[in-house]
């Protein structure tokens, strides 16, 4: 009996948290698009910009309106369209392999510098400091003044930064979306593998005569997966969000991201840009909860420790 209530009361929590995600979600989106409703543009000559709140009413109006017209149909429909099948398969197919550099770089950078003497050690971390702080848009703007530089100076062009028609570039993509989240990977790692080596198994491993290298991957790394995989969401969003940046800021065309925005501007139908979101994130949203599943299946639940 006290377990099935207790069943029953996670069930109910669970569901009253993603009605809240899914509501706030639709609120910002609703406000977001009405904001611009608050300034009355028809003003006459030598009138100052008016502020009024009518236009944001009848805006939000509108909009709860329009989402009252949603249908699984619809989102079927939508998701069946080939323009949105395409941006689709672009966007993740920068993102998979993104995903798959920040795992390969990151580890790399966190054990060749958990491996090195203490001193040297230590440069490497202040020297990786550095692009924890590193915005986005001056990275993108290095990478890209080195480019042309190679491009003007020795006609040597590293990776193509533009497409043409249905051709998207797939090198300077990835290398923007994956290289800051790899290295903040790393330092998170290099950061966790820090802490763990004060641990008892640590010492009695060095005594048994267990090398480094297979001490630190073996049982080190097991030991702070939870706590990695905590972080590890942080980098998904992050990949996404630099995504988002690159995509729109060399406007690729048949990308999910300019096809939402376009939605955004376009000003009609609040539906489909619902649904553009919802399909660019969703997978995202489904890959974490994956990652928290396969840690709590895999390790906490055979540890008994760290409840994520």
């Amino acid at each position: 009996m006290i377990n099935g209530l207790w069943i029953l009361k996670n069930v109910f929590t669970k569901a009253l948290y993603i009605l809240a995600l899914i509501g706030t979600f639709l609120l910002g989106i609703s406000f977001l698009l009405s904001f611009t409703a608050i300034f009355n543009f028809d003003r006459k000559p030598g009138e100052h910009l008016a502020i009024s709140f009518d236009g944001v009413q009848l805006r939000l109006q509108t909009i709860f309106t329009q989402l009252m017209d949603f249908s699984f149909k619809d989102v079927f429909d939508y998701v069946k369209n080939p323009n949105v099948l395409d941006g689709f398969m672009n966007s993740y197919k920068v993102l998979g392999i993104s995903l798959v550099a920040i795992i390969m770089l990151g580890c790399m950078i966190g054990f060749l510098v958990i491996l090195l003497p203490i001193k040297l050690r230590r440069r490497f971390h202040q020297f990786l400091d550095y692009f924890e702080g590193l915005p986005d848009l001056l990275f993108i703007f290095i990478i890209n003044m080195l480019n042309i530089y190679l491009l003007k100076e020795f006609n040597f062009k590293v990776f193509s930064m533009y497409g043409f028609g249905s051709s998207q570039p797939v090198a300077f993509p990835v290398i923007v979306t994956s290289f800051l989240p790899a290295v903040l990977f790393g330092l998170y790692l290099i950061k966790c593998m820090e802490e763990e080596e004060q641990a008892h198994y640590v010492q009695l491993g060095y005594s048994k005569g267990l090398s480094r290298p297979y001490l630190y991957s073996v049982y080190m790394l097991r030991n702070i997966l939870p706590v990695l995989s905590l972080k590890f969401r942080v980098i998904l969003y992050m990949m996404l969000s630099n995504l988002i940046l690159i995509e729109h800021m060399y406007h690729y065309n048949i990308t999910l991201t300019n096809q939402i925005i376009e939605q955004v501007f376009r000003g009609q139908h609040v539906l489909p840009l619902i649904y553009g979101i919802g399909i660019l994130i969703f997978p995202v949203i489904l890959l974490e909860y994956l990652i928290k599943l396969i840690v709590k299946e895999t390790v906490i639940r055979k540890r008994g420790e760290f409840q994520l």
